[in-house]
């Protein structure tokens, strides 16, 4: 029974471009759309995160996406001590970690991204973090708020 509702729940609330129907092509793009307006943002908010115009954009942000895909993953199971005893809060370096290896391999390849330091690669990673957070919130579909509405409802019962 709980599996069911797991799975029902998982179903209903996954974006439109993460449904089995619509191509990977398709997701992608959606992805790395979202990577792009985020350190587009990045570069407005954060001092010390350049983006040299929309050509300098396109590969940094397809890098990011590669490092992140690869780098991330690798760098939490490398730091399980520190992401226990920190109770995951050290994700946020190793994002600022991979925020700053996508400007030094962009660099490296002759592509005009840049963060200048840590702090400006902790920020600018911060800021697709919450770019990504609220595009989800966006695109996701409507059983979120339904449940919301039925547990405001339902809420005398539980009292």
């Amino acid at each position: 029974m709980m599996r069911m509702v797991v799975i029902r729940y998982w179903g209903q609330t996954e974006p439109p471009w993460e449904r089995a129907n619509v191509p990977w092509i398709f997701r992608l793009a959606v992805r790395w759309g979202v990577t792009m307006l985020a350190m587009l943002i990045a570069a407005a908010l954060v001092t010390g995160v350049d983006v040299d115009g929309w050509r300098a954009l396109l590969p940094a942000a397809a890098i990011f996406m590669v490092s992140r895909a690869i780098l991330r993953p690798i760098l939490i199971v490398m730091t399980c001590p520190l992401e226990l005893l920190t109770l995951g809060l050290f994700t946020i370096v190793i994002n600022a970690l991979v925020f700053a290896f996508t400007a030094w391999f962009c660099g490296k390849v002759g592509v005009d991204f840049s963060v200048d330091g840590f702090w400006a690669a902790l920020l600018g990673s911060l800021v697709v973090s919450g770019v990504y957070f609220l595009v989800s919130l966006v695109l996701r579909r409507g059983p979120r708020r339904r449940w919301r509405r039925s547990m405001m409802r339902d809420r005398d019962r539980y009292l």
